[in-house]
């Protein structure tokens, strides 16, 4: 049983636009600033599409973790100050910047997706639910063509 065509045919409206914009920003801002309410909150926003999301973005994460160089189990770094208040610190072995790079951008856009796709579903179901235009015209013909058969019997 697949999707009807007269709910493939409706073109999608508008009215999901800002709900899709505010995830956008808060999944932007939380993952390039590195604030977790800020993800929590985008993640909440986008059930119940995020409880896949969230667990893909974690496979994937995972996924490119796995590629040398990427993002090594240790680092070690050191730092030392002057007295006149200048501070210096070098890190050996830390995440490649392509990694964080690319980690970040896919969790903005698995968040993204999500509260699209929670759009483009919420659009279908409303549209599921309104009848067809001339329906009801159409029911109605059908039952007095059976009280026409059954009253000529």
């Amino acid at each position: 049983m697949g999707i009807p065509d007269r709910l493939l045919s409706r073109p999608l409206r508008p009215i999901g636009f800002p709900y899709v914009v505010i995830v956008a920003a808060l999944a932007t801002v939380g993952f390039t600033m590195e604030s977790t309410p800020l993800i929590l909150l985008a993640a909440l926003l986008t059930l119940p599409s995020s409880v896949i999301a969230v667990p893909s973005y974690y496979v994937l994460y995972g996924l490119l973790a796995q590629i040398p160089g990427a993002n090594p189990s240790d680092s070690t770094g050191s730092g030392s100050c002057t007295l006149g208040g200048g501070c210096y610190e070098s890190t050996a072995g830390g995440a490649a910047t392509w990694f964080t790079d690319t980690t970040e951008l896919l969790g903005m856009l698995m968040l993204l997706a999500a509260a699209v796709f929670n759009v483009v579903m919420l659009q279908r179901l409303i549209a599921a639910r309104q009848p067809e235009a001339g329906a009801a015209e159409q029911a109605q013909a059908r039952v007095a063509s059976r009280w026409r058969r059954a009253s000529s019997r």
